[in-house]
């Protein structure tokens, strides 16, 4: 697929995304800048209702030609009115641009390299690529089937309009984060206000340093999930006034959220408590009470329910399934585990917690550093009561039963051997650490500006300072913030980069240059020759093989000394061989046995071995 072809299905694909979001906007009359999240959550809930149908390709054709149609229908709007024009830009629209056109054309240019991408996040939006269906029991190739489809649901419908490649799948999961970002800045009261907009922009950046344990150059879900949380409470708070709307964008969001992860659960419960605190503030003011129960608890009821049938449906259709959410499988993994190992695991988690060099903790500190200064500051330098010291309560609250919740996994879900090394805990702590960075900062802009020296927004002008030098230390603040935010994401970036020019030695690189990346399904048993032990160790052969081959029937091997009618028996085994790299010991074996030296690509096995005996695999 050439650069210019994939440019143009990308843009292809966001000028439908604009069309709901205008729709959104327009009839609906959400903020804009939730709009588009909006319009990126009304996606995932149609084509996880339509594949249970079998029409997730149709369904995905429909919802672009759909999009495409609105946003040329308000196009055309616009046009009429006299309103068709360049959008008017300003200090949050260039840096958002900036940001936004950085990251695609980096990621543009990279692969999927992760292990957890070919163990499931990318193979299953390939299969929902290629069969147009959900997996079921016969589908061995799926091996997490318990795992919600949100997010995957986009990407695909990413993959249907872009095409299915690595950096398309990239960019179709950035787009759903970027909407999240753009949501974020619909709890400003002024954006002409910049240092608050340069102090987000600060916050935005700084995800990424809490983030570096999946980074965006993955599929991966943990950065999703507090993106769509904040994103949430944005969105809520920002149209609080309005039943319908905090009810209609709850049920989006909430909705989608709960099908990204099982774990999920925990962020959904957050934006239903936040959203029954909004809908309490208008108890006193609505006559028809009744009305107001009905309208939220059918809120909270469909908010949930996608997650519920999601359950209902794994139970039925798998008879066993990986990370499955039941009692007796947690008693089970649980059962495992004796005193000494749970004394262990438990050590090292409190010890992992409190130590400084943890990223997570770093996190957490930052939070509260940041906010109990600035609590400090109005409430004793500027003399103004505020909230932020009970939000910072609130936070820590949400963080300490977090972090139980981690806690209970690695003793009641995780096996023992990855529970002693706390496996994958600086990516399930990110997950919480953003989500309180971004709640730290939205409720910082709140009482930054309500700190200022002119309350009425109309009234405000490059005059409104309490004496000029406010108006100094308020220009050198905003100065120093955007020049940080934007040097941390130029590092980001190259980070990336440099990822993506050092992505010729992975195994997934090597895999690429031997076999081309096969769309149809088989059940072809493949032996996989590699001189990497650590890369088949961790099944990290098997797993990208899996991806590329696309065969449930993929084994990495690594160790091939053994005698002459062993080694034959064990490519006897075997349909195909794939050579990764020049393996001697394996040339030797076939050289000594067949006269061959094989180098790296794709052979029948019949052809290898010759007059040897051989019995296929059917």
């Amino acid at each position: 697929m050439t650069l210019v072809l994939t440019v143009i299905r990308i843009s292809f694909l966001i000028f439908s995304l604009y069309g709901y979001a205008v729709f959104f906007e327009k009839k609906l009359h959400f903020h804009d800048k939730v709009s588009w999240v909006a319009a990126c959550t009304w996606i995932i809930i149609v084509l996880y209702i339509m594949a249970y149908f079998g029409w997730l390709y149709y369904s995905g054709i429909g919802l672009f030609i759909i999009g495409c149609i609105s946003a040329i229908y308000y196009l055309y709007q616009k046009r009429r009115e006299g309103n068709l024009g360049i959008p008017k830009l300003n200090t949050l629209t260039l840096w958002l641009t900036f940001y936004f056109l950085m990251f695609s054309l980096t990621l543009l240019h990279t692969s999927l390299e992760h292990y957890d991408n070919f163990s499931h996040w990318a193979l299953i939006v390939k299969f929902l690529y290629t069969e147009g269906s959900l997996p079921t029991a016969n589908d061995a190739i799926i091996g997490f089937t318990s795992y919600p489809m949100g997010s995957s649901l986009f990407v695909y419908y990413a993959t249907l309009i872009g095409g299915f490649d690595d950096s398309i799948m990239l960019i179709g999961q950035f787009l759903l984060l970027f909407s999240c970002i753009y949501a974020l800045f619909a709890v400003v009261r002024d954006e002409r206000r910049v240092l608050i907009i340069t102090m987000m922009f600060c916050t935005i950046a700084i995800f990424n340093y809490f983030n570096i344990a999946i980074r965006m150059n993955n599929l991966l879900v943990d950065f999703i999930l507090p993106m769509l949380t904040l994103a949430g409470i944005s969105g809520i708070y920002r149209m609080q006034r309005n039943l319908s709307q905090i009810s209609i964008f709850l049920f989006l969001i909430a909705a989608s959220l709960s099908l990204v992860k099982s774990s999920a659960m925990f962020f959904v419960v957050i934006l239903i408590i936040y959203y029954l605190s909004r809908v309490i503030m208008m108890w006193r003011f609505r006559k028809s009470k009744l009305l107001l129960l009905g309208i939220t608890l059918i809120t909270i009821i469909c908010s949930l329910l996608p997650s519920i049938i999601w359950n209902a449906h794994v139970k039925n259709t798998f008879p066993e399934s990986k990370h499955e959410v039941s009692v007796s499988a947690y008693q089970q993994i649980f059962d495992n585990k004796d005193f000494s190992i749970i004394k262990q695991i438990t050590d090292l988690f409190i010890s992992t917690i409190t130590d400084i060099s943890t990223i997570s903790t770093q996190g957490i500190l930052l939070v509260n550093l940041v906010m109990f200064t600035i609590f400090i500051i109005i409430r004793f330098g500027m003399k103004r009561k505020n909230s932020l010291f009970r939000y910072l309560l609130i936070i820590n609250i949400v963080i300490i039963i977090y972090y139980i919740g981690i806690y209970l996994m690695f003793l009641f879900s995780m096996p023992t051997e990855e529970a002693l090394y706390l496996a994958g805990f600086n990516r399930y702590a990110s997950s919480i650490v953003i989500l309180a960075l971004g709640a730290c900062m939205m409720v910082l802009a709140r009482e930054i500006d309500y700190s200022f020296f002119e309350q009425t927004i109309e009234a405000r002008s490059f005059r409104s300072f309490k004496s000029l030098r406010t108006k100094k230390w308020y220009q050198y603040t905003t100065l120093i913030l955007l020049f940080f935010a934007t040097l941390l994401l130029l590092s980001e970036n190259n980070g990336m980069r440099y990822n993506n020019i050092h992505f010729s030695n992975s195994t997934p690189s090597v895999f690429s240059n031997v076999t081309d990346n096969q769309m149809t399904l088989n059940q072809t048993h493949y032996l996989v020759v590699t001189p990497d032990k650590e890369a088949v160790d961790s099944y990290l052969v098997n797993f990208v093989g899996r991806y590329f081959l696309y065969s449930p029937n993929v084994e990495g091997k690594e160790d091939f000394i053994m005698d002459d009618q062993p080694f034959i028996d064990l490519l006897n085994n075997y349909e195909k061989i794939v050579i990764l790299e020049d393996h001697y010991t394996f040339n030797a074996m076939t050289e000594k046995l067949f006269d061959k030296k094989l180098k790296p690509g794709i052979y029948d096995t019949e052809d290898v071995i010759g007059d040897h005996e051989l019995n296929n695999k059917n």
